[in-house]
């Protein structure tokens, strides 16, 4: 923990307003969390030295503030502005933010007073600006911006940008070059914390957009585009795009308004005095802070009115579009009139003050108007500790009622999220959908399951989010029960839900009453009584097809496409997806998708189940035999692609690229002595992977002869082995010892790690194919009965599709809800003494 170098120096020379921000903090959020309570200990101070200016002076007209804390890129910060203190209490005010952070346990962090201002400072000189102003729904100290408002903030400013090009921010008055896809992030960081910033992108000698946000007394957004090279065209065309932006928002809009202005000056301020003020009207922001839902504070071209507003100019016949909800727009004279400097502004100005002079303010009237109505919030003087008395308020985490999940993943963070990227939103982490503190196999399961869910079920998962921080990066022993806990639930509630729903009574309940997957004869049980099961349901899926069937010459299914729909349907509302995938979570693609593919063949290929009762082999054995044929297929290729990559780095040559080269020689001499190299090179190729298929069951373990070895001898040894020994020799005189050296080193590491957790995930693999394809059998054999015997009665194709789901829904719901049972699981995980850590 350190205070930056020259920090209290910095506050000495800040005068009365200045910023602190923990950089890089080891722990964000408590490091947001401290700064919370060291923002408390500054207003302690601020008060104090209130109290002391007010004994002197009597009264102290600007009161010390300190502003919320806000999540900026770098770390949390907040703005002291107004407190006038000696150099002694300043610069003790660092020591206060590093004991905050040390008893919160953040253990390195550096405390900052980052410089204010920047090169957005000349944004105010800016010339020729076209701005958007939308005022929020007034609700007293409680006023804020919708989060939709700051979505569209963000897509204004960045929309147009790669992820990576660089958007130029201040946060509370402080600059950063911020990456266009965290932009949003930060902007709703700021509107949680009720902090504002600005977002602008483009040159400021150029054409800018900017996104401006402010709350405070007058909370509203402000768009804008513009800039010295921005022609009147150009300046035209944006308005018309913000007009389509204000129309967008308008369902929470109180009042709205488009405008030209000379310069970009006062943007986050609030409305010009420049017009009606002139003229001896109120002054606007006075307006727009008070009596914003029933009086206008100035003309524009462009303004939305709400429904007091329309009241009151019933009787002057203006001509409204409605936007729904009581809100109207209203549009004075054609945009390019009120370009600054033209003649005709004045007197589009004058016209707009003419028709809505109902709702204009003179200021003469003023104080009466805001006496009546009663709130008037704005101008009163708020004591300091009166105005820090919710702390809890000052949350920097999103409102889940306001957030919306979905099932894809977004670009950048706004209210419309998935699970997981509301929970990096929670814990502050970069906007992500795979974030860093959630187990992998647990966010696996919780993305799935999230996608799968109908749009009002998946809303629920929001008050989990929470629960899922911290659950990573996981310990290698906890992650292995998530991923046997996701197996078992596939094997022991998934599968015997669909069997008992097929009339497989006996094989539901034996499934329910077998032990841990972990012991051997548990699993080789499971995988025994999976696999009768897949035969029996698919035997009956034929039977019925064949009944029913009009063309049992074809052997087709009688409304196949209806029962695959209706199955594909509950597949990922019961998190049989979700599950498949977090019990798998790491296995090789090439593994998975073998043992699935082979399953699946003979389960549904009446063929192939033939073959295998003729072989007198179960779904079971050859579904063993796939996955460890393909497990040391994968560690072979695995262990040449380490070793070529080392060779490369090396010699500059590739190991199998020299292999093949000296094969076409090998094959073009040994061919015209009629002998067949190819297929010799074949022979030696499978002796390998045939070894290595040993290697797996033994997960690796050797005692003499290392398993890459082994099957490298295997493969000299076997009836290709001549010329295959002459290639590979060969190959090794042309990369040189050395590199042969360090490229047999790293495939035999390669081969160890991939082996070493080899019987674990073949098993899991295995069970977890034969137990979906158990459930699909099942499943579609139910959906198939339905099906006909709606056709029985008469029905038609909208009927039989009924049918069929309604008969998978009615178990479908009971799984919903055990998948969640399931997710609690996988959260608060146990790890049984059988399971190892590696």
């Amino acid at each position: 923990m350190r205070v930056g170098r020259e920090t209290v120096q910095r506050l000495a020379a800040a005068g009365d307003t200045f910023a602190l921000q923990v950089r890089s903090p080891s722990d964000l959020g408590a490091a947001i969390g401290a700064l919370k309570l060291a923002r408390v200990d500054v207003l302690g101070l601020a008060a104090r030295t209130r109290a002391t200016t007010d004994g002197d002076a009597g009264w102290a007209p600007d009161p010390p503030t300190v502003s919320s804390v806000v999540n900026a890129p770098g770390g949390p910060l907040f703005l002291v502005e107004n407190l006038d203190a000696d150099a002694g209490l300043l610069g003790s005010i660092p020591e206060v933010v590093v004991r905050r952070l040390e008893k919160a346990g953040v253990e390195s962090a550096t405390v900052d007073v980052p410089k204010r201002g920047g090169p957005l400072d000349a944004l105010d000189a800016t010339p020729q600006a076209v701005i958007l102003r939308l005022f929020p729904r007034p609700r007293g100290r409680a006023t804020t911006l919708p989060p939709d408002w700051l979505d569209i903030a963000c897509e204004w400013v960045t929309g147009d940008l790669g992820g990576d090009e660089a958007t130029r921010m201040r946060v509370l008055g402080v600059e950063f070059d911020v990456p266009a896809a965290e932009v949003s992030a930060v902007v709703h960081d700021c509107g949680l914390a009720r902090a504002w910033c600005d977002a602008v992108n483009g040159e400021l000698d150029d054409r800018v957009r900017v996104a401006s946000i402010t709350f405070g007394r007058l909370p509203h957004l402000a768009l804008a585009a513009g800039g010295p090279e921005a022609d009147d065209n150009g300046l035209v065309a944006r308005f018309h795009l913000l007009q389509e932006v204000a129309r967008e928002l308008a369902a929470d809009v109180a009042y709205g308004c488009i405008d030209f202005e000379p310069t970009f000056e006062g943007l986050a301020l609030g409305l010009s005095p420049a017009g009606w003020q002139t003229q001896g009207g109120a002054p606007p922001n006075v307006i727009a802070r008070e009596l914003i839902d029933e009086r206008v504070p100035d003309a524009y071209p462009y303004q939305v009115l709400g429904p007091a507003h329309v009241a009151r100019l019933s009787e002057t016949n203006l001509a409204f579009e409605s936007l729904g909800e009581g809100r109207v727009e209203l549009t004075l004279d054609e945009p390019d009139s009120w370009l600054p400097g033209r003649p005709e502004r004045d007197d589009a100005q004058a016209q707009g003050w003419d028709v809505l002079a109902p709702c204009l303010v003179l200021e003469d009237d003023l104080a009466a108007l805001v006496e009546a109505r009663g709130t008037g919030t704005g101008t009163a003087m708020v004591d300091v500790a009166e105005s820090e008395a919710d702390i809890a308020a000052l949350d920097s985490i999103p409102d889940l009622d306001a957030i919306v999940l979905e099932r894809s993943a977004h670009s950048r963070r706004g209210m419309k999220l998935t699970l997981l990227e509301l929970v990096s939103w929670l814990n502050h982490e970069s906007h992500s959908d795979l974030p860093p503190s959630v187990s992998p196999v647990l966010s696996t399961f919780a993305r799935w399951l999230a996608a799968g869910f109908d749009n009002e079920d998946r809303q629920a998962l929001k008050a989990i989010a929470p629960r899922l921080i911290g659950t990573g990066p996981a310990d290698p022993a906890e992650e292995r029960a998530r991923q046997w806990l996701s197996t078992e639930w596939l094997v022991r509630v998934q599968a015997p839900s669909w069997l008992r729903a097929a009339g497989l009574l006996e094989a539901g309940d034996r499934l329910e009453s077998l032990g841990r997957l972990t012991d051997d004869l548990e699993l080789v049980r499971a995988v025994d009584i999976l696999g009768t099961a897949i035969t029996i349901a698919s035997r009956r899926i034929d039977i019925t097809a064949s009944i029913v069937s009009d063309d049992e010459v074809r052997r087709s299914v009688p409304d196949e496409e209806i029962v695959w729909k209706a199955w594909e349907r509950v597949t990922e509302t019961t998190g049989y997806v979700a599950a498949s995938e977090a019990a798998t979570h790491g296995a090789p693609a090439e593994l998975t998708y073998a043992t699935d593919l082979r399953v699946i063949e003979c389960s549904r290929d009446p063929r192939a189940r033939d073959e295998l009762e003729e072989s007198r082999q179960s779904v079971g054995d050859t579904a063993w035999t796939t996955a460890l044929h393909a497990v040391a297929d994968e560690a072979w290729e695995q262990g040449w692609r380490a070793a070529d990559q080392a060779a490369r780095e090396l010699s500059g040559f590739t190991i199998r690229v020299e292999m093949g080269r000296i094969a076409k020689t090998v094959l073009t001499r040994d061919a015209a002595r009629d002998e067949d190299p190819e297929t010799a090179l074949e022979l030696a190729d499978q002796a390998a992977r045939d070894s290595l298929t040993r290697a797996v069951l033994a997960g690796g373990a050797f005692s003499d002869e290392h398993p890459w070895d082994a099957a490298r001898n295997a493969a000299r040894a076997s009836e290709g082995g001549n010329q295959w020994s002459v290639v590979s020799d060969e190959a090794r005189r042309a990369i040189g010892e050395d590199a042969w050296a360090q490229a047999m080193a790293d495939a035999r590491a390669v081969v160890t790690e991939l082996l070493s957790d080899a019987p674990d995930t073949v098993s899991r693999v295995v069970i977890a194919a034969v137990a979906r394809e158990a459930s699909s059998a099942a499943a579609r054999g139910v959906a198939l009965r339905a099906s006909a015997v709606a056709r029985a009665h008469g029905g038609d194709h909208t009927e039989a599709e009924a049918a069929a789901h309604e008969a998978l829904q009615r178990i479908a719901i009971g799984l919903q809800a055990q998948a969640l049972v399931l997710l609690d699981g996988l959260i608060d995980v146990e790890v049984p003494a059988a399971i190892p850590a590696q």
